[in-house]
């Protein structure tokens, strides 16, 4: 029931697209963004998984991924 807020930032020339992921799922993406947030409320077991965040432009892709687990 609690709520987790998941943060990513990158920078890049251009400016990077920024999407997060739940698996192949996007849940929010935001182009020429320094930074993008990702607000999860409420949890509950539901939630878990991996979240990966993409930031990409025309000179390449790089992500982060993180494994939430929720009881």
């Amino acid at each position: 029931g609690s709520q987790v807020d998941l943060g990513c930032s990158a920078e890049g020339r251009p400016p990077p697209l920024l999407t997060w992921f739940r698996g192949p799922q996007v849940l929010r993406e935001e182009p020429g963004a320094a930074s993008l947030r990702l607000h999860l409320a409420q949890v509950s077991p539901q939630d878990s998984g991996t979240y990966t965040c993409v930031a990409e432009n025309r000179h390449g892709r790089h992500n982060r991924s993180l494994e939430l687990q929720v009881a």
